[in-house]
């Protein structure tokens, strides 16, 4: 459950807010709808009004889409092709929440037909109070003012899953990061329809020993048709040689794991604390 206290002044971008005035609480925050084209789906939303007030909520929708980095950017509902906002129903889009009271809303997902594509969407719940005269006189106009709101992601992905697709590529390292740590980024597809749950590898290899070693591994999800740009910072513990680097991605179970390599040795030259002390022993 997602508790939050919070007033929204202007245009704000994905889960930005301020906190504020207003109080309540929405279960839960992200809906996974499981269902086949022309069939229905039908998820409970709770919204409970934590306020001494009778407060007035409203349902709204938008899209969203994934940067490089992974970072997710609300833009107009209906507006790309991953959409799913034109096939969710709530069971009302505007209602009253008494204080401490809770209200369930129904939400129904139905696909049309022969639509087997992961789609998302996102859905807003807000508080809502009427403009005053104050605000008509300062010219924003009758109607209502929209406060506080949590954001519900909802994801659509069919009962017959499809195999996903990626490709990871272009491993290379990259030097305006800062300069005291050395990056790498691999860039890793989704060309499939699917979202794909993800886990990256890197692995040095000793060009002199064949001695391997593997490093944490990053985890990540994987949206159709968007590019991931995974950036590695390589550990200072790795001792002083030459190697070969590699990324490998794994995203499936029966799925042959994706590679790529760095297209020059890796050069780990022996650090300055290395050489004191072999001075010293001398």
């Amino acid at each position: 459950m997602l508790k939050i206290n919070l007033i929204i002044t202007g245009l704000i971008l994905l889960f930005s807010f301020t906190v504020k005035s207003q109080d309540f609480e929405v279960s839960p925050v992200k809906m996974n709808f499981r269902v086949d084209p022309e069939e229905s789906q039908t998820k409970i939303l709770s919204i409970k009004n934590h306020s001494n007030f009778r407060t007035s909520f409203t349902i709204t929708f938008a899209d969203f889409v994934i940067d490089k980095e992974g970072n997710k950017q609300a833009i107009e509902k209906n507006s790309t092709k991953t959409s799913c906002t034109e096939w969710i129903t709530p069971e009302k889009t505007f209602f009253d929440i008494n204080p401490n009271e809770q209200v369930q809303v129904k939400i129904t997902m139905q696909p049309p037909v022969d639509n087997y594509t992961t789609r998302w969407a996102l859905m807003y719940i807000q508080t809502v109070t009427e403009k005053t005269s104050f605000d008509v006189d300062e010219g924003m106009g009758a109607g209502v003012r929209l406060s506080g709101r949590i954001t519900v992601e909802v994801y659509r992905e069919p009962v017959l899953q499809l195999k996903p697709k990626l490709k990871i590529k272009d491993l290379r390292e990259v030097n305006d990061i800062d300069s005291t740590h050395r990056y790498f980024t691999a860039d890793v597809l989704n060309t499939g329809k699917n979202i794909a749950k993800c886990k990256l590898s890197f692995i040095a290899s000793d060009l002199n020993t064949a001695e391997e070693i593997e490093f944490d591994p990053i985890y990540f999800d994987s949206y159709p048709g968007f590019l991931r740009e995974i950036k590695f910072k390589l550990p200072a513990t790795l001792p002083a040689g030459k190697y070969s680097l590699v990324a490998l991605l794994d995203y499936g179970k029966n799925i042959t794991i994706e590679g790529t390599r760095l297209n020059k040795p890796l050069i780990i030259l022996p650090s300055e604390d290395s050489d004191n002390n072999q001075n010293d022993k001398k």
